[in-house]
This record gives structure tokens, sequence and C-alpha cells, in this order.
């Protein structure tokens, strides 16, 4: 029969796994796609909740101070005041300072200087100058801020 030559019985190491290009583009596309997710992640957390330098963005000593000449007379402004928009309203002899959020369902209301009004664009609501209830479902008025008149400056606290 046949002998067994030592060339039959030597052992020969199994090649070295190559890496194929396909597979080197599929974990590149997997590493993408894993960090931009997270990343989407990261964003949609930290703008559902805040930490507390953004909300209290805009006012240092928990004052937001707006020049007198910013607005005038039946006029009104949206300025961010301890992190949460708030209509500034100036009238004749004061001002008033209102939270923007609408008490119902949390948009954002503004000032319609023609109607002299508060209105909610998201639903059929209606505010007076001092943010109580004209017409609609909101369950309660606007939430107030301090403001007056000091010199030149219009200080909300």
């Amino acid at each position: 029969m046949g002998s067994v030559t030592f060339a039959d019985s030597v052992v020969k190491d199994p090649p070295a796994k190559e890496v194929s290009r396909r597979s080197l583009l599929n974990l590149l596309l997997g590493l993408s796609l894993f960090s931009g997710l997270g990343g989407t992640i990261y964003t949609i957390f930290r703008y559902l909740w805040p930490s507390a330098a953004v909300q209290e963005a805009g006012s240092p000593g928990k004052e937001t101070i707006i020049p007198l000449s910013e607005i005038s007379v039946g006029e009104a402004k949206t300025v961010r005041h301890l992190g949460k928009p708030h209509i500034v309203i100036r009238l004749p002899q004061a001002v008033n300072a209102l939270n923007a959020v609408y008490t119902h369902r949390g948009c954002i209301v503004y000032w319609d200087k023609d109607q002299k009004t508060i209105p909610c664009p998201c639903h059929d609501a209606f505010f007076d100058l001092n943010g109580n209830v004209l017409k609609g479902p909101p369950p309660s008025p606007l939430r107030k801020a301090t403001a007056k008149i000091v010199g030149d400056k219009i200080v909300v606290t």
C-alpha cells in the first residue's frame, strides 16, 4: 500500500481570516447609525429635561431687563424670563408681564395688538391684558410675573 511520507504528515496553519470589503463597510455603516441614533436620543432627552442653566438662561439675578424704548405704548414683546417665554405688554401707565405658556395645553400664546387680546394659536381661546380668560377652554388665567418701569428700563422679576 501507500507509504506515509513526512510531507503528508505536516500540519499547516489554517489560513488567516481575511476581512472582506463588504464586512468592513457593514461595520462602518453600523457604527455610523449607532452614533447618529445616540446623538438623536441625547438631543431629545436634553430638550425634554433641560438643565438648570438652560432654564435660567437670559435671567441673571432672576431679573430680565428690557430697554423701555424697545416696547411702545400699546405694544408687546415676547422675552425669555426664567427659561420660559413671557409677554411684556406696555400700557400707558404700567407694564404687564405674563407667562406665554397656555394653561390648557402648553401652546405659546402671543399678543394681538389689533384686538388688544392674547389669543392661543392652537385653540379658540383668548386672554385679556391681565391674563384673565375671555373665551375658550383654559382652566386658569395666564400666570403673572412682576414687571415695573425703572428709569428707562422695564424690569421683570
